[in-house]
């Protein structure tokens, strides 16, 4: 039904007030779109953040972590190497020794203390054993097994120091 004029409002000021109306219900709704929007802009803004955030932490932690590792890795290293200096200097000192008692021992001192102290004296002729020596086949043989072993040996010893090193 529609509306009659009234005394005070005319028609066509009522028709000019709903269409302001409708113009202000529809900026109202325009504005309430746009604050929609931008609250979803920054929620996902804020997400994109915490993920940024996050990546950034995730990165710092395994940063610090392998760095650690190379930390401990040098220290390690620097360990190793005092104990092969150490290693070093005690091979050192022990070859030094066995040259001391090398120059204090001669033959004919080693034969006097045998002789008076373990009372050692030479075998008779009674007491000599004759032992055969084998062909020099035989020998090239034993050299030859020798050397195979001695081969094996160090492959094996290579293998167990990369496994060590891995």
């Amino acid at each position: 039904m529609p509306r009659t004029g009234s005394a005070i409002y005319s028609e066509e000021y009522w028709e000019g007030y709903q269409a302001e109306r409708e113009e202000i219900e529809q900026e109202i709704a325009r504005k309430n779109q746009i604050r929609k929007q931008i609250l979803k802009q920054k929620k996902v803004e804020k997400v994109r953040f915490l993920r940024n955030v996050l990546f950034v932490c995730i990165f710092c932690s395994m940063s610090i972590i392998i760095m650690c590792g190379y930390v401990n890795i040098t220290i390690e290293r620097a360990k190793l190497a005092q104990l092969q200096n150490e290693l070093k200097l005690q091979t050192d000192i022990n070859k030094q020794l066995k040259l001391e008692i090398d120059g204090k021992l001669t033959l004919s001192e080693i034969e006097k203390i045998a002789q008076q102290k373990y009372s050692m004296t030479y075998p008779d002729f009674s007491q000599v054993v004759y032992v055969t020596v084998p062909s020099t086949e035989e020998k090239n043989q034993k050299v030859a097994k020798e050397e195979k072993s001695n081969y094996n040996n160090k492959v094996s010893l290579i293998i167990n120091f990369i496994k060590k090193i891995f």
